[in-house]
C-alpha cells in the first residue's frame, strides 16, 4: 500500500481549491497528482515543504492531534520550501514535454468533419421557423 499525503494546490488567486490526500510516488520524492499526458504534475517535496495544522481528533477529544499539509502551485515542479521561503512555479520545459508527447499519438490521423446532413437539417429547421414566423405556413 502507498503512503499518502495531504496536499494543497493553490491557483494564481491564492485559492486552494483541491485539498486531499494524494499517493506519493515509488521513489518517495514526488507526490503523484496527475501522472502522464498533457497534465502532468507531480510535485518533488522536502523535509521544510509542510505546516502542521493542529485539530482535535472524535476518538480523543482532550488530546491534540497534529495533520501535516503540504503545499504547492498549480502546476509547479517543486512544494513551497517554507524554510528558504520559495515558491517554485511551473517548469516550461515539463509543460513542453507533456504537451509534445500527447500530440504525437494525434499525428496523421484525419479529424472527421461534421456531418452534412446535419447542416441541411438545421438549415431546412430554420426555413420553417421562419415561414412559420412570417405567417406563411398555418
Amino acid at each position: 500500500m502507498t503512503k499518502k499525503v495531504k496536499l494543497a494546490v493553490f491557483d494564481k488567486d491564492l485559492k486552494a481549491r483541491t485539498v486531499k490526500l494524494f499517493p506519493v510516488s515509488d521513489s518517495g520524492e514526488q507526490i503523484r497528482v496527475k501522472s502522464g499526458g498533457e497534465a502532468h504534475f507531480m510535485p518533488y517535496f522536502g523535509n521544510d515543504s509542510f505546516i502542521e495544522f493542529p485539530y482535535r481528533a472524535l476518538t480523543s477529544p482532550w488530546k491534540i492531534s497534529w495533520d501535516r499539509i503540504y503545499f504547492v502551485k498549480k502546476g509547479a515542479k517543486q512544494c513551497v520550501d517554507f524554510e528558504t521561503e520559495t515558491v517554485y512555479g511551473p517548469n516550461p520545459e515539463d509543460m513542453k514535454n507533456a504537451v509534445s508527447s500527447s500530440l504525437l499519438g494525434k499525428l496523421g490521423t484525419d479529424e472527421k468533419a461534421f456531418p452534412v446532413w446535419i447542416i441541411y437539417a438545421i438549415l431546412l429547421m430554420n426555413i420553417g421557423v421562419v415561414l412559420k414566423v412570417f405567417g406563411v405556413l398555418v
